[in-house]
């Protein structure tokens, strides 16, 4: 069997968190969000629009070997899958556990997201770019990061739809 490359991985990222982020929009209407922050499907899918154009853009950049958002192709990747989207996949779960209830993109982080960012950690490391020490200070950096941006994209697609 041919080895995955991070090229590769590159290229498929951005459709695992498209499949994600169609579920989170088809299930959203059965969800509240917290806080009572009250968004239509249409301002939703703007907002997750805007997250996986940006999402796209990065892993495109860093396909073929560009800086983005000021960091190296393979830091970019590393911090996107260790960090920001491992940290959204086990939010996920422990939403679910906290609620304990289905909460929308549960299925997509339990089958799709949380296993391909945990293979490509592997092959982070197991290329260099990732160190044992770094894996952990990335996913914090993930939760601390993931709900601004969130927030910041839902507010985005509010205000544009």
């Amino acid at each position: 069997m041919k080895r995955v490359t991070i090229r590769q991985l590159m290229l498929l990222f951005p459709v695992i968190f498209l499949f994600h982020d169609i579920e989170e929009i088809i299930t959203i209407e059965y969800f509240t969000l917290p806080f009572g922050f009250a968004l239509s499907r249409k301002e939703f899918t703007a907002a997750f629009l805007l997250l996986w154009l940006i999402v796209l853009v990065g892993c495109l950049v860093a396909f073929v070997g560009k800086r983005f958002l000021w960091m190296k192709p393979t830091i970019f990747f590393a911090w996107l899958v260790a960090g920001v989207f491992l940290a959204n996949g086990i939010g996920h779960v422990l939403q679910a556990i906290y609620f304990w209830s289905y909460v929308p993109g549960l299925l997509t982080a339990v089958f799709l997201l949380l296993p391909f960012c945990l293979f490509s950690i592997v092959v982070l490391y197991r290329k260099g770019v990732l160190t044992k020490k770094q894996i952990p200070l990335y996913l914090l950096v993930g939760f601390v990061l993931q709900t601004p941006f969130a927030l910041i994209a839902l507010l985005v697609g509010k205000s544009l739809v």
